[in-house]
């Protein structure tokens, strides 16, 4: 782990990380068996926590949400398993964004275009920090940063720019939430999004093909059911091109927004013949 809040990415392809000292951690529902680094980092000494549930004989309930569920911590990077001393890299070969959604593959492939235009629209799930009365929720969040300033068209020209300059960076979408709704819905559980990025990141994806979302799905994924792949099959031809119609639509929507002076080859993305 380098960076987990925020950083620069420069036009030689180098990374600069914001924070240096600590890891931002969620602690809600935190265990060891999914969330091994975070568990045993809250214990350290010196970690900082806040929002969090102590029982009356000091310890930790992360499961006790009777006051709020928005518990927070800072573990120093010391004592984070796999956390790098350093917050800087030389050089970034993939863009990986994550959202949620029932008819969006566990893994896409994206053209530069295309992740820019998700850059832009900023698909996240709402958290109880943002808006408790919408937490679990899928929300737009212009770069996924609500504190974003000055002109939205500008920012994301000059990110495309960058990256129009950096042609072996590759762009994937991963889903994180499940496909189909539901009887018919399966959740993406988490052994599944990392045997994803196992295969992904050690170059065992070779072979791609075209998905009628309009991106690019894996042939296959190791430890990974195709189903995953193809959220098509929980619906019917029909169903399902209406909701990519619809889904398509929003997303069209919301990148006009930012106007005209927006790259065209950004604003043209989800406009399908």
């Amino acid at each position: 782990l380098i960076q987990d809040d925020g950083g620069t990415l420069l036009p030689d392809g180098s990374f600069h990380g914001f924070e240096a000292g600590g890891i931002f951690a969620k602690t809600e529902g935190v265990n060891p068996g999914n969330q091994i680094e975070i568990f045993y980092g809250l214990l350290k000494p010196e970690t900082l926590c806040e929002n969090v549930h102590v029982t009356e004989d000091g310890d930790f309930d992360l499961y006790n949400f009777k006051k709020t569920s928005n518990g927070r911590a800072v573990i120093l990077r010391k004592d984070f398993m796999h956390a790098s001393p350093y917050v800087d890299v030389d050089r970034v070969d993939n863009l990986i964004l994550i959202t949620r959604g029932p008819s969006i593959p566990a893994l896409s492939r994206l053209t530069l275009e295309e992740a820019v235009a998700l850059m832009v629209l900023g698909q996240a799930m709402e958290s109880s920090a943002g808006d408790p009365t919408r937490a679990g929720r899928i929300k737009s969040e212009f770069f996924y940063d609500p504190f974003v300033a000055g002109d939205r068209a500008k920012h994301a020209n000059l990110f495309y720019e960058i990256l129009r300059g950096l042609p072996h960076i590759n762009y994937y979408l991963i889903n994180t939430g499940g496909v189909g709704e539901g009887e018919h819905y399966e959740d993406i559980r988490l052994e599944y999004t990392l045997a994803i990025l196992d295969s992904l990141l050690r170059g065992g994806l070779e072979d791609w093909v075209d998905s009628p979302t309009g991106f690019e799905v894996p042939m296959s994924v190791r430890h990974v059911d195709d189903i995953y792949l193809h959220p098509e099959n929980f619906y019917s031809e029909i169903e399902f091109e209406e909701k990519q119609k619809e889904l398509n639509k929003i997303r069209r929507e919301a990148i006009e927004q930012l106007g005209n002076s927006l790259h065209s080859n950004i604003r043209d993305v989800f406009i399908k013949p």
